[in-house]
């Protein structure tokens, strides 16, 4: 484990006020990788509300409500771009080096989690200040990450590896490593913490793991899934499957496809909003977002968003 001790802080000038969210919505943040742009979404509303140029090709995104935060990682520019969400502004900006992709944060607001992609790293950042970083080795790709409720263990999806490392968040240290499917590469969580879910890329899968027994079981998607998200309940999770446009749901008690419902062409990052029982996904193929209501598993609408959107990691920030 090694402490990281450059960082650079660029701080912009503020908008006026005119510029603040309304705070009785909820908003997505959709990183656009094409133009170096992250979409503001009032989901209320179904439309852009802001455009922020952030750094070169933004990926990740990953948003805290108390912290009153959007970060954002920058792959090609290898730093991340801190946004107010009360201003829609860059406040900020973090090098860290690498190529930074995926990003999480851990619930209690504490610490910012990086997935280095090309040098097999994760960094972890004190929120409450930046200049403490820390970092540790993983396998293979890192790529999506998710922290448990209690925010005392991180989980990896190290892709060229084909397995999930298990760290320890106060030591940052691994625990464990658990083999998955061929190329796992997003995330996801049950609200409880007992559940994890790998999606894996290369074998049309999600393997579905026991965080207290480590047993796994495997559920078969759509071709190429990317990201998935799980309900607020713990009864529903949608996974996005990159080459056939559609979003795979599956009703986990029966761990069977209930539905499949075809949104943007190449549709990678997934959201869950609890205050409208909505599902947004970012299509990567098409520049929008399409939204799926979670009441009945059918598309509602189409938003337009900036080029390539992928919005990697949890892009919904709840209302304040």
């Amino acid at each position: 484990m090694v402490f990281m001790k450059t960082i650079t802080i660029i701080v912009p000038f503020l908008l006026c006020a005119c510029t603040a969210l309304q705070h009785n919505n909820s908003f997505a943040y959709i990183t656009n990788q094409g133009d170096n742009t992250v979409s503001v979404i009032d989901i209320n509303q179904a439309k852009v509300i802001h455009t922020i140029t952030v750094g070169k090709a933004p990926v990740g995104v990953a948003v805290s409500k108390a912290l009153q935060r959007a970060f954002i990682t920058n792959v090609e520019s290898s730093d991340i771009s801190v946004i107010d969400s009360t201003t829609s502004t860059v406040i900020g900006t973090l090098k860290t080096g690498g190529s930074p992709v995926g990003i999480a944060i851990s619930p209690n607001n504490s610490a910012l989690y990086v997935a280095d992609w090309y040098s097999d790293r994760i960094l972890a950042i004190d929120t409450a200040n930046y200049k403490n970083q820390r970092q540790v080795i993983v396998a293979k790709a890192p790529a999506g990450m998710t922290v448990s409720p209690d925010s005392k263990t991180l989980y990896v999806a190290a892709r060229d590896s084909n397995e999930i490392a298990v760290i320890d968040a106060a030591t940052l240290t691994i625990t464990k490593h658990i083999n998955v499917g061929k190329h796992p590469f997003g995330l996801a969580l049950s609200q409880d913490g007992s559940v994890l879910y790998s999606v894996n890329v290369y074998e049309n899968t999600v393997s579905i793991i026991n965080t207290k027994t480590w047993l796994i079981g495997k559920i078969k998607v759509g071709e190429h899934p990317y990201c998935a998200v799980s309900s607020p309940d713990n009864k529903t999770l949608y996974v996005t499957n990159t080459q056939d446009d559609t979003v795979s749901i599956i009703d986990l008690n029966t761990q069977k496809i209930i539905a499949t419902v075809e949104v943007g062409m190449t549709p990678e990052g997934i959201s869950y909003d609890a205050a409208s029982n909505q599902i947004l996904v970012a299509s990567w193929g098409e520049n929008k977002v399409s939204v799926i209501d979670a009441h009945t598993n059918k598309l509602k609408t189409h938003i337009k968003t900036g080029d390539k959107s992928r919005a990697f990691g949890q892009f919904v920030l709840e209302s304040f």
